[in-house]
């Protein structure tokens, strides 16, 4: 599987990314896993008052809700988790998986930039795929992103 993180700074069009590239790389008959990595600390998956809010506020440390069309999960950890143990513990069916963010991971990365100094930042030493936005590629040229990760080999 290959990981390819998303990142640039906030407001500048990652989100459009991921959800054109994803719709791309399914059309390529790509097995195709989104991770977000939410940097604001705790989250809710489900409306307070629901089932699973009920049981993540009882103090379960596990929650998970599953239907016919998707499946979410909600885990208490100790420690953040690292972006190669989420992606092995719930993407492994994935032939590709586009993490917004994770701009810390060592992981090949996509930038969304707007200037050289802007893909410095967040290059950070790591394998560049692509840069998208002012400083590269269209951020709507979503064919040419989606073939510079299909052309993209993780040594």
């Amino acid at each position: 599987m290959k990981i390819i993180c998303i990142v640039g700074k906030s407001k500048n069009g990652k989100s459009g990314l991921m959800e054109g590239l994803i719709k791309e790389l399914k059309s390529r008959g790509l097995r195709v896993g989104a991770l977000k990595y939410h940097k604001h600390g705790d989250f809710e998956i489900d409306i307070e008052g629901k089932d699973t809010w009920k049981y993540a506020n009882a103090g379960a440390d596990t929650v998970a809700i599953s239907s016919s069309v998707k499946m979410a999960v909600i885990r208490k950890v100790k420690d953040e988790m690292g972006i190669d143990d989420i992606c092995n513990m719930y993407f492994s069916d994935s032939d590709i998986i586009l993490a917004d963010g994770f701009t810390l991971s060592d992981k090949p990365r996509i930038i969304v930039a707007d200037t050289e100094e802007d893909i410095e930042q967040f290059r950070r030493g790591r394998t560049v795929v692509a840069v998208a936005g002012k400083a590269g590629l269209s951020i709507n040229d979503i064919p040419a992103i989606a073939d510079k990760i299909a052309a993209f080999q993780d040594d």
